[in-house]
């Protein structure tokens, strides 16, 4: 269950489109402990429509490749966490989510898992080993390469224009 109705979300970023109130003044009108959701849902509005606010009741199940695509995404294009979010129209939490998996588990942590209670009745099995498929090693040096990539690329974009300051500032040079 959600914590604020769609309704109100929807109300909420109607009166800020209106102009007529700021998203501090929101908050302390309604309540509200943080101005933040305020925020994050104005920022939905804008990018998605109104109708993103408009809760959903179905539980979606991702695929390890787009939780693969959305952390690439996020480290690549160096956005928030919020942005990943609303691009790929999912939660916010869902992102921290699989960030947070990434990091600490690597492309295992990304798998599906099963839902629902274990049966009472298991036999008591030994503690399971995530081990990596071949598929999920090649995932896993694949992303790793592409950061790399990535961090080459700005460091190279950072000297050259480092070289193209001092080119073009003769004070800087140095003098024998």
């Amino acid at each position: 269950m959600t914590k604020y109705s769609s309704e109100f979300k929807v109300k909420l970023v109607n009166e800020y489109f209106d102009g007529q109130i700021s998203i501090l003044g929101l908050s302390k009108k309604y309540g509200l402990p943080s101005e933040s959701p305020i925020y994050r849902w104005v920022h939905e509005a804008e990018v998605n429509g109104l109708n993103y606010l408009i809760t959903k009741k179905s539980r979606k199940e991702y695929s390890q490749d787009l939780k693969l695509s959305v952390i690439e995404y996020y480290k690549l294009h160096e956005i928030s966490r919020l942005d990943t979010a609303i691009y790929f129209k999912i939660s916010p939490s869902q992102v921290n989510s699989w960030i947070y998996k990434y990091n600490h588990y690597g492309v295992i942590g990304l798998r599906r898992r099963p839902r629902g209670r274990r049966p009472l009745m298991a036999k008591k099995k030994k503690q399971v080993r995530l081990d990596s498929t071949k598929e999920e090693k090649y995932k896993q040096e694949i992303l790793n390469l592409k950061a790399k990539l990535h961090d080459t690329e700005m460091d190279r974009d950072i000297l050259k224009a480092l070289k193209t300051l001092r080119e073009n500032n003769p004070g800087s040079k140095k003098q024998n």
